[in-house]
């Protein structure tokens, strides 16, 4: 594979279908509307899709990467802005009474609104934001808060029917479609560490515990009088509908329509494409055109990190005499089999790759997930340290997105003398400016989180300690980025230029957490790549 191949990879985004009738947001030059395999024209990157009818759906657009988006409405191929505003507005759905949509309208949070004529009619209780929701016509269903998630049942004038707390868990929906019956639902929660599937019904208020694994449940939806379910085994997100359907990748968006359920999956070696299961799984769309190469396969590996199990993917040939950390964000996420061409081309140059799912990630319970509450920087920068044994090599780069680019910058600046190279993309690297200028929900989030203790923040805030840094460094940032500004990058570069420093960096314009922009997706990669390999 060669960077021009990227260019030809077109990977499935989002999707919706109605009736058979089928729309698709692909990777093209930017995210880009198809309906019916045809192109659709529209001012900013294309989010998300939401049929209404055969001829009709709503359209939520980013115009700039700077999540302030928009709700256009497609009707019989015209286009036509329907919420165009200051606001973010998200996951719109139809109502005799008007539209029902997520929005941070109070600019404090992300509540759920009725939106008619321009007005905005708040439905969601609580200071806490709204994750998602599910509408059957009657009720709304909706999971609000940031861990000890709470779920409401309410009706379309905002009446609260029944309230979902069950102490010291999050209880979330199962997907955007949770009606197992006109009165009654499903919903996950991991009251019991695992993820389990419940149902609920409102008219009895009784809960009944439905589908559990011995892996977290990551989804599920209602399917032919039964439950599919999607169960993570360590990065391998398995589709169940009776017996297992799809056991490999990463496989998510669970659809129902007719006599087929569709979901997207992507593994390592072929990228996100669309795909439907009746009697047997076909493929929907061809997200490689043609792109083929010498793709490895990850293989589960774990490793103790001070007295802890952790686990993680390890990209090897065998022959290697260099190594990556490659560090996922979230940091609520972890890592996943799915098609990553940058780990491929590091693969390419001969480096063996390593990706810890450290304390905090996903996948392992509730437990393990809350392991760094109030600990940023702390015990999940150890089992990012601890991983390189397990790469068992001498030189080693270091590289992560996001909450990933935070960690890297903290391995840098604590653990100067480990690191050949390092690649730091979207990062944030100063708790005291990141939850001022950050966007509201996450300055919630942080809150709750990392907490408020300004010793520990200054201690696990990288900017303080760029001093230490003796690794050749590369910044990569998005100039509408609203979660990790471009200002943090800039903080270090300036750090450095006072210190006498070289230090590399790209601020790409018209972006925002993450690269939209093909060619610009393209060149991040190819810079994070030739940067490693030129210096380990």
């Amino acid at each position: 594979m060669k960077y021009e191949d990227l260019f030809k990879i077109k990977p499935v985004l989002d999707y919706d279908v109605y009736n058979g009738k089928i729309a698709t947001i692909i990777r093209d030059e930017k995210p880009v509307l198809y309906v019916n395999k045809e192109k659709v024209q529209l001012e900013g990157y294309a989010k998300k899709i939401d049929w209404i009818n055969r001829n009709k759906m709503f359209i939520t657009v980013d115009p700039n990467g700077s999540e302030i988006r928009k709700i256009y409405l497609y009707d019989h191929g015209k286009i036509e802005k329907i919420i165009d505003n200051e606001f973010d507005n998200f996951s719109p759905r139809e109502t005799n009474e008007g539209i029902l949509v997520i929005s941070n309208y109070d600019k404090k949070t992300l509540h759920l609104y009725l939106h008619n004529e321009g007005k905005y009619i708040k439905l969601s209780k609580g200071e806490g934001p709204v994750n998602n929701y599910c509408f059957n016509g009657k009720y709304i269903v909706y999971s609000t808060g940031i861990y000890d998630n709470n779920i409401h049942v309410i009706d379309l004038s905002g009446n609260e029917i029944h309230v979902i707390n069950i102490p010291n868990s999050e209880q979330e929906l199962a997907n955007e479609n949770c009606f197992t019956s006109p009165s009654s639902f499903i919903f996950l929660s991991n009251h019991e560490d695992l993820s389990k599937v419940y149902e609920f019904d409102i008219l009895k208020e009784e809960i009944r515990k439905i589908r559990e694994s011995d892996y977290e449940i990551f989804e599920a939806i209602p399917y032919k009088g039964s439950i599919a379910y999607v169960e993570d085994r360590h990065g391998n997100f398995v589709l169940i509908h009776e017996k297992e359907v799809v056991n490999e990748g990463f496989t998510h968006s669970l659809k129902v329509d007719g006599d087929y359920i569709y979901f997207v999956n992507s593994k390592h070696d072929r990228s996100a494409d669309l795909y439907r299961y009746g009697k047997e799984v076909e493929r929907l769309t061809d997200s490689m055109n043609y792109v083929k190469g010498d793709f490895i396969k990850p293989k589960v590996v774990s490793y103790d990190s001070n007295g802890l199990r952790i686990y993680a993917l390890l990209y090897e040939k065998g022959d290697e005499d260099k190594g990556i950390v490659y560090i996922h964000g979230g940091p609520d996420w972890e890592c996943v089999n799915s098609f990553n061409p940058e780990i491929q081309f590091f693969m390419e140059r001969g480096f063996k790759v390593i990706c810890p799912n450290y304390r905090g990630s996903i996948g392992y319970g509730r437990r393990f997930n809350h392991l760094n509450d109030k600990d940023p920087g702390g015990g999940e920068l150890l089992d990012v340290i601890n991983s390189v044994k397990v790469l068992g090599v001498k030189k080693i780069a270091i590289t992560g997105a996001s909450y990933g680019g935070y960690l890297t910058m903290m391995a840098i600046t604590k653990f100067p003398d480990l690191w050949c190279s390092a690649v730091a993309v979207v990062p944030f690297v100063n708790w005291f400016t990141e939850k001022k200028f950050e966007r509201e929900i996450l300055q919630q989030y942080d809150e709750i989180k990392v907490g408020s203790d300004e010793n520990l923040l200054r201690d696990r805030s990288p900017i303080f300690f760029v001093d230490r840094i003796k690794a050749p460094l590369l910044l990569l940032a998005g100039e509408n980025d609203p979660r990790c500004p471009a200002e943090e990058t800039l903080q270090v570069v300036e750090e450095l230029k006072k210190l006498g420093r070289e230090v590399k960096y790209k601020i790409y314009k018209d972006e925002g957490h993450g690269f939209a922009k093909i060619e610009n997706y393209v060149d991040s990669i190819k810079e994070a790549v030739e940067f490693i390999t030129s210096h380990c």
